[in-house]
């Protein structure tokens, strides 16, 4: 009966364990040890211990490659935990510059409120008709250019041009050579209120584009001849 010596080796627990190599070589090279351990299967008989010693060399590389597999588990979660905070800001800022827009927009409309009522009351200290120099936005659409403080005919909607930023002075106008075209487009109309001959309707319609989306609101208000014919 053959004999095989192994060298053993402690760990840290202090029990001896055999090298796996080790004990793949001694299960090949003791054949005393396989007849009675071992099983045959279509005529050929497989080692118990073979079988150990290669379950645990296969068990060391399938642990390198699970390795490796944790590590792409790994970075798919951090992309997954990143993708919500990441989305939350982008919708955050968006929501931001629509807030920004919608504010300026707001002071665009009531801006040209404004200077249809500043028409209304100079008419009043010159003895003038309320509606004079207003004539041309009744029943049609007129651009306001507060800076220059006049007003010109543009016809349909789609046809008003766009509010300009001079280069000068930062202020909104409709001067198309004093610097670029903002955002916004600013659409005056004022229509007549049937039955009364001292009340009109001013609509002031505000559309831009913010964050590639189209957008706009109306602002309507309702004046007076409060001052008698």
């Amino acid at each position: 009966m053959k004999t095989t010596q192994s060298t053993y080796t402690k760990d840290h627990s202090g029990e001896q364990k055999r090298p796996a190599s080790r004990l793949f070589r001694s299960a090949l090279a003791d054949e005393s040890m396989t007849s009675g351990a071992s099983q045959t299967q279509g005529g050929v008989q497989v080692s118990v211990f073979c079988i150990g010693a290669l379950l645990r060399r296969g068990g060391k590389e399938t642990a390198r490659a699970f390795t490796l597999i944790e590590t792409f588990v790994a970075i798919t979660v951090l992309l997954v935990s990143l993708v919500g905070p990441l989305s939350i800001a982008a919708q955050s800022l968006r929501l931001a510059y629509y807030a920004r827009d919608q504010v300026t927009a707001f002071y665009l409309a009531q801006e040209a409120v404004e200077y249809v009522r500043a028409e209304r009351d100079q008419n009043y200290l010159a003895n003038a008709p309320w509606l004079t120099n207003l004539g041309d936005c009744v029943g049609a659409s007129c651009v306001v250019d507060f800076p220059s403080f006049t007003h010109s005919a543009c016809g349909v909607l789609s046809a008003c041009p766009p509010i300009y930023i001079s280069n000068a002075t930062k202020l909104y106008n409709q001067d198309a050579t004093s610097g670029s075209a903002s955002a916004f487009t600013r659409v005056l109309s004022i229509t007549p209120v049937v039955g009364s001959v001292d009340e009109v309707i001013v609509k002031v319609r505000i559309s831009w584009v913010s964050v590639g989306i189209n957008r706009s609101f109306e602002v309507t208000e309702h004046l007076f001849n409060w001052a008698g014919p």
